[in-house]
Formats: C-alpha cells, structure tokens, sequence
C-alpha cells in the first residue's frame, strides 16, 4: 500500500532511528522506536555500530528485522552520516525493507563532508566513505508550518515537498524533530551515558 493512501489513517507508524557515541567509545548507541501518530509508542530496540566505520546501514538493517513488523509505513532516520563519518546507504535500506525511507537533517544541511573524510580516513577508507556520500539522494528543503526548516533525503517515496511536510507534520508534537526520532534519540543518549557510567566506575575499581 503506497503511503499517500495511508495519511488519512487516524494511526500511521513509523520505525524512527537515532543514534549517540563519543569519540572515546568504539561502539555508537542506535536506538529504535515504533511510534503511532495517534501518539502510543509500541516498541523499542537497541543496537550498536562502529564509531567512525561503515556498518550502520546493517544497523538500521538489522533494527527493522528484529521488529519482526509488516505494519510499519515510514522509517525516519536522524540524519545519514552518522557515529563520525559511518554512511547510510538509504537505497540498501530501501531495498531491504521495502519502506519508505526519511533521511532528516535538521540544521542547516552539512559541511564540506568530503574535505573531512580525505583528512580523517586513510586512502582506501575515505575512497569507501566518499563513494557512500555520493550516492545519497539530494536532500529536499521543506519548511514546516512552525517555519521550521528541515533537510529531507528520501527514498521509496515521492520527492514531494508537499508530501514530505505532511508525512512529517503527522508525527510532530513539539518543535520541529518528530516525535519516533526525538524519542530514539533521548533513549540512545541515555543508554550511552549509562554506558560511560559504568566505564568511569569500573576505571575506579
């Protein structure tokens, strides 16, 4: 069922994806949440990348299959170069579950990634990570009815700027990040602050 036909459901669900790490931690924090715009969350799931690697797509991958969901309409993802330069790659994500697929930025749209990637990674890394940067999809500005402005790299759904704000605006409650991404991401930073908790105690023992 294409997704234009479903946003006139009183619940439409999306899988919203974050993550949070620190340079000191070699794993990053992914977090999942199954979130209904009527406003119930259903579920949530933790996993983990590399910081600075290429194995966040089989991140998002592997999220969406332990779900074991098919009621699931839209997954938005909190951005797509993520846990320091590690690269979705959206189509493959697209591929793989064959849903409809929001990439969001909510500042202004990034710097000069691939200057950073030749100066941080060696030769055959950054030849990896600049061939992952370029094949994402042009990001689509849309502005929110907040006036909000928000960067939007889509996959397996129109480009549509209209169609973009209205899927988005279906889970905003406050401010301008929906609510399946605000929640991943607080969950994510609290399990990685736990996290460096327990590695500050454990350095006192």
């Amino acid at each position: 069922m294409k997704i234009t036909s479903l946003l006139g459901k009183r619940a439409v669900r999306a899988l919203g994806v974050a993550e949070s790490f620190v340079l000191e931690i070699p794993r990053s924090i992914f977090c999942g949440v199954v979130y209904r715009s009527d406003g119930l969350l259903e579920r949530v799931i933790i996993d983990e990348a590399t910081v600075g690697g290429d194995d966040a797509t089989e991140t998002v991958i592997r999220i969406f299959r332990r779900l074991n969901r098919s009621d699931i309409h839209v997954i938005m993802i909190d951005g797509c170069i993520l846990s320091w330069y590690n690269i979705l790659d959206l189509y493959r994500i697209y591929e793989e579950t064959k849903i409809p697929i929001l990439s969001i930025v909510f500042e202004d749209i990034e710097g000069d990634v691939e200057k950073a990637i030749v100066k941080l990674f060696p030769d055959d890394k950054a030849r990896i990570k600049l061939e992952m940067f370029r094949r994402l999809p042009e990001p689509a500005k849309v502005i929110l009815k907040t006036g909000d402005v928000i960067y939007v790299r889509a996959v397996g759904v129109e480009r549509s700027v209209r169609l973009l704000r209205t899927i988005i605006s279906r889970f905003l409650r406050d401010g301008k990040r929906p609510e399946p991404i605000r929640i991943a991401k607080h969950v994510a930073s609290a399990v990685l602050e736990h996290r460096r908790s327990i590695m500050r105690c454990l350095e006192h023992l």
